[in-house]
Order: C-alpha cells, then sequence, then structure tokens
C-alpha cells in the first residue's frame, strides 16, 4: 500500500508518497495548480502502484484543495480530506517540527499512513452549492452588520439625534432619506413636501407628513445643525447606499437557498426557530449526518462505549464543545472552544433566539438566564447545544422534531 501526502498551497502543491514501513517511495514534488499541472500528478500517481492500492489525503486548506480532489475522483481516486490541526498535532511529535513544504507533504502522507482522523466526506454537487451559497450568505450579512455599525458612529458627528428618531437604524425608509440628506445641515434644507413623498414611496404608504415635520424639526434643533463636514456627509451617503445593495444581495440568496432542497430539509424545519434558509445553511455545513455517527476505530474502547459519541461529534464540530484548560494545580474556566465552523454556530445560535421561547427549550433558559442568572450570551449558549442535539437525533433517525419525545430524553 502506497500513502501519498499532498501539501496544498494557492498556486502550487507538493505530492509526496510513503509506503507501509514509512519509508519514501516518492521524493517531495511539486505540480501546479492548472490542467497541466493535473496532468502531472495524475502521471505521477500511475507510476506508483496500482490505482486502487494508492490512498490520497490533504489539509483541507481554504478552498484551494477543492479542485484538486474534484480531479482525483475523475482520475478514478478517492482523497480523503481531513483537518489540518491533525497534521498540525502530529507536528508536535518531534523536536525539530517541520520547517519546509516538502517536510509538510512528508508528514501528512504519514498521517495518511497512521489513519488518526475522521476524512470529511466530499459533498455531492447539490451539498457543495448549498455550502457555499450558506457560506457566501453570511459574509453578506456580516459586511451589512459592521456597515450599520459605522453608519451609527458617523451619524454621531453630523446628525446624532436621528437614531433616537428611529425604532430601526437602518429601515428601508432611514437608509433611503440618509442616501439623499445625511446630515442635520441638509436634512434641515428640504420642504416637508419633498420628505413627505419620498417617505411615502419608502414605507409604502406607513409614513406620510406628519413624520416628515417631526424629522425635519429634530434636524432644525439638531446640535449639529451649523456643522459642515462633506467628508462624513459622503461616508453617511455612501454607507447607506452599501447597506441597502448589502441587504438587496442577501434577499437573492435567501431566494436561491429556498429553492434548494437537501435530505432532512422537511425534518428540519419542524425545529423552532428554524425555517427554509436556516434548514438549508445548517445541513449544508453538517454534509451528512453519517460522518458523526460512525465509530473512529482508533478512538479507546472506553471512549466508544460512551453514549452519545456522534453529539459530542457534532458539537465539536460546531465548536460549541466545552474546553478546560488545567495543570497542576491550576484549573482555568470552561468555556467553548469555538473550533469548528463558525457558519454552523452561527447558524445553530440565530435558531437558538427563537427556540428559547418554546416549550421545549423554556426550561433550560429559564435555569441559566432566571435562576442561574449568567449573561445572555452563556444561557443562550446552553439553549443552543440543546438544539444541536436535537439536530442530531432528528437528522440520525430521519424523523420531525417531537417536543414530548425531547423532554423526556433530556
Amino acid at each position: 500500500m502506497i500513502f501519498v501526502g499532498v501539501d496544498i498551497a494557492k498556486a502550487a502543491h507538493l505530492v509526496a508518497a510513503i509506503d507501509a514501513q514509512g519509508r519514501t517511495v516518492l521524493k517531495p514534488e511539486r505540480f501546479t495548480q492548472d490542467a497541466e499541472g493535473f496532468r502531472r500528478v495524475g502521471e505521477i500517481l500511475c507510476t506508483l502502484t496500482q490505482q486502487d492500492a494508492v490512498t490520497i489525503g490533504f489539509e483541507a486548506t481554504g478552498h484551494y484543495w477543492v479542485l484538486l480532489a474534484e480531479e482525483l475522483v475523475r482520475q478514478g481516486y478517492q482523497p480523503q480530506v481531513f483537518n489540518p490541526i491533525l497534521s498540525g498535532e502530529a507536528t508536535r511529535t518531534t523536536v525539530r517540527g517541520r520547517k519546509t513544504d516538502a517536510d509538510d507533504a512528508l508528514l501528512i502522507a504519514q498521517v495518511v499512513r497512521d489513519g488518526r482522523f475522521v476524512a470529511m466526506p466530499l459533498p455531492t454537487a447539490a451539498q457543495a452549492q448549498a455550502k457555499r451559497l450558506a457560506r457566501e450568505r453570511q459574509r453578506t450579512v456580516a459586511r451589512a452588520a459592521n456597515a450599520k455599525k459605522r453608519l451609527g458612529s458617523r451619524l454621531d458627528l453630523v446628525f446624532p439625534e436621528y437614531v433616537s428618531l428611529w425604532s430601526e437604524l437602518c429601515c428601508r425608509s432611514s437608509l433611503a432619506l440618509l442616501a439623499r440628506w445625511p446630515s442635520a445641515r441638509l436634512l434641515a434644507s428640504v420642504s416637508v413636501t419633498v420628505l413627505t413623498k419620498v417617505l411615502k414611496k419608502c414605507s409604502r404608504g406607513h409614513l406620510g407628513s406628519e413624520r416628515a415635520r417631526d424629522l425635519i424639526s429634530a434636524a432644525k434643533s439638531s446640535i449639529a445643525v451649523a456643522r459642515e463636514d462633506a467628508a462624513t456627509e459622503m461616508a453617511i451617503r455612501l454607507a447607506a447606499q452599501e447597506i441597502m445593495l448589502l441587504e438587496e444581495q442577501v434577499a437573492d440568496y435567501d431566494k436561491t437557498l429556498n429553492q434548494l432542497d437537501l435530505p432532512g430539509k422537511s425534518n428540519l424545519q419542524t425545529l423552532p426557530g428554524i425555517a427554509s434558509v436556516l434548514a438549508t445553511i445548517i445541513l449544508a455545513e453538517i454534509v451528512t449526518i453519517e460522518r458523526f455517527t460512525s465509530q473512529d476505530p482508533h478512538r479507546s474502547q472506553r471512549r466508544r462505549s460512551r453514549g452519545r459519541n456522534g453529539v459530542h461529534r457534532l458539537l465539536a464540530y460546531a465548536g460549541m464543545d466545552c474546553q478546560i484548560r488545567e495543570s497542576g494545580t491550576w484549573r482555568g474556566t470552561a468555556h467553548m472552544s469555538k473550533r469548528g465552523s463558525r457558519f454552523l454556530r452561527t447558524a445553530v445560535y440565530q435558531a437558538a433566539q427563537v427556540a428559547r421561547h418554546h416549550e421545549a427549550f423554556q426550561d433550560i433558559w429559564h435555569q441559566h438566564y432566571v435562576v442561574m442568572k449568567q449573561p445572555y450570551k452563556v444561557a443562550l449558549s446552553h439553549v443552543a447545544r440543546k438544539l444541536l442535539q436535537a439536530i442530531y437525533g432528528m437528522l440520525s433517525r430521519n424523523v420531525p422534531f417531537d417536543p414530548v419525545a425531547f423532554k423526556k430524553a433530556a
């Protein structure tokens, strides 16, 4: 058996191979991330041994491994993709550590030979599409949130009273006004008739002349009405336009995600707080629940016999597992590791904000937030963990959410 390790980079990769005894059978060789490079690596692999006697592995480094994995599958191989943390742990087994990319490729081959990892399942075309859409959506949401924070801080210089005039600063009507009149100085010079027309159009008739008079009155009495700051006004105008554009993009992502039908989506939508978009995001990040339910042959018998092992793996994958540091007599405070998929963790937290009001999760929310008086985010994290446990049970059994059975199991 030949074990191949590939060190992934942006423009070029390094491939090396060892045999079952750990002897190098292929010294590290570079190939490029293009058609010629992929043809070359195919030729290299063919010279090693028969195709079914080759095991190829590499780290999931950013997105640079995706095209190589797809090409190897087309060539008839089954590449093993794993978390870079695992090969990083292997580095600490040597005194000198790793210093070059060539050493990386050989060390990855050793990790593949030892098999002390659970390979990431390669997603189907639909799952890969959903995952890319879900991640781009969440990145767009994050950009919009940052833009909203900048908008609020800049208003402090040219119209500090503006924020208190709206229950939601970045609603459609507010953004439309700021895109045209981004300061108290500019808004104070607008007529009631013009502002009323804009408000009615943006709010679809909900806001009118009374609201326009209040805004103009607040602008005229603002402490910044006489302040001229063209730079800040321009920044506010562009920020308002950016937020509106980003929110349109999020709506486009939501429309596409709603149309995707992944296995288990209908069951997942029976959970409180999880609608179509969140269900798609969660399923796209998990890929397949079987990756957590299968047993790792390298785990000790004691750990294999421990119940609900798959739940612990899913919690760890989401970075919602408990992490404790201790040394000698010192013991640190337990906290969430946050070493897993932040996209999955964010989606579950968003669902938990609604689920905490549901009868199935009210008790745990009340226990931590009201009785134990823990901070909001800490109490919410306990609800999120329970929610993820429910997700695991539903997907592994392919059943909808049953509040009665869930409370009994809890």
